[in-house]
């Protein structure tokens, strides 16, 4: 079970939808969820501090206040109306260490909630580097949700985008509250022994009986992209079945290639259409 879970809170208006999912999933967990709100401050070289007076200085901080206040009376509201337990956690940071800091902070949490990047957005805390760099070194679950679209349910269909791969296993474990309590679970297997470490036999083990041991009675299925990318083919199935929630292992190769070459953590990071929980 997750009993504690973080959500990012910020100003953009994917937030409610994403505040909304992470309640539907401590609400389902009995879990305690905290709402994380950064403050983000430029870091002025010493040449130009001469430039900024005390008094915009203070403007800037007043109003970084008052957003935090307003966020903060949402967020308690929407949880008390749920009836989920919650705490607020406010910290200022340099605007170059927003994915680190809350990284640091989802370390110490079940699972973390955050959006999906959208280059549009207006909010300070929406870098290129949120959320990936966060999946990379929480070293904990994080469940992204789109930017786009309403998530009415949360795992009740769930399909794992299986390889027998340290990153695959790492989201499978971690996915298990979520899979446990599925109405269905879909493991998809896309371009079965494309790569070297997919021949790697390993006698007497069947995925699927694995999560029977876990009550989770699971389909299996292996498909090859024929014509498509393999993120596509994800994708697509994924909106055949109705998913409502994609566990996928997150960078199964270095990220600096992923980003020059293309992968599907990169391509499921930009396209998806229902929330994923990865794990690196």
């Amino acid at each position: 079970m997750y009993r504690d879970i973080l959500v990012h809170i910020d100003t953009s208006a994917a937030c409610k939808e994403r505040l909304s999912v992470a309640l539907k999933v401590a609400k389902a967990q009995d879990a305690h969820l905290t709402g994380l709100f950064l403050l983000p401050y430029p870091e002025i070289p010493r040449f130009m501090e001469v430039q900024i007076t005390e008094e915009i200085i203070n403007q800037q901080r007043s109003a970084m206040a008052e957003t935090a206040k307003a966020a903060r009376i949402q967020f308690e509201e929407t949880c008390n109306a749920v009836g989920v337990a919650f705490s607020w956690q406010e910290t200022s940071c340099p605007a170059s260490e927003i994915a680190d800091t809350t990284a640091m902070y989802a370390r110490h949490h079940d699972l973390t909630v955050l959006g999906q990047h959208d280059p549009e957005s207006s909010d300070p805390c929406s870098v290129s580097e949120m959320p990936d760099k966060v999946i990379l070194t929480a070293g904990a679950p994080v469940l992204l949700v789109p930017y786009v679209g309403k998530f009415d349910t949360i795992g009740d269909r769930v399909m794992v985008a299986w390889k027998p791969y340290r990153e695959a296993v790492r989201a499978m474990n971690d996915s298990m509250p979520f899979l446990e309590a599925a109405k269905s679970v879909l493991v998809l297997c896309a371009d079965p022994n494309k790569g070297a470490r997919d021949t790697m036999p390993v006698p007497g083990v069947d995925i699927g009986e694995r999560l029977k041991c876990h009550g989770v009675n699971a389909k299996k299925e292996s498909m090859n992209a024929s014509g498509i990318s393999v993120g596509d083919l994800i994708l697509s199935r994924a909106a055949d079945e109705s998913i409502d929630l994609m566990v996928c292992g997150a960078y199964g190769r270095p990220r600096l290639r992923e980003l020059m070459l293309g992968g599907v953590t990169q391509h499921l990071l930009r396209h998806m259409t229902v929330p994923v929980l990865m794990s690196h």
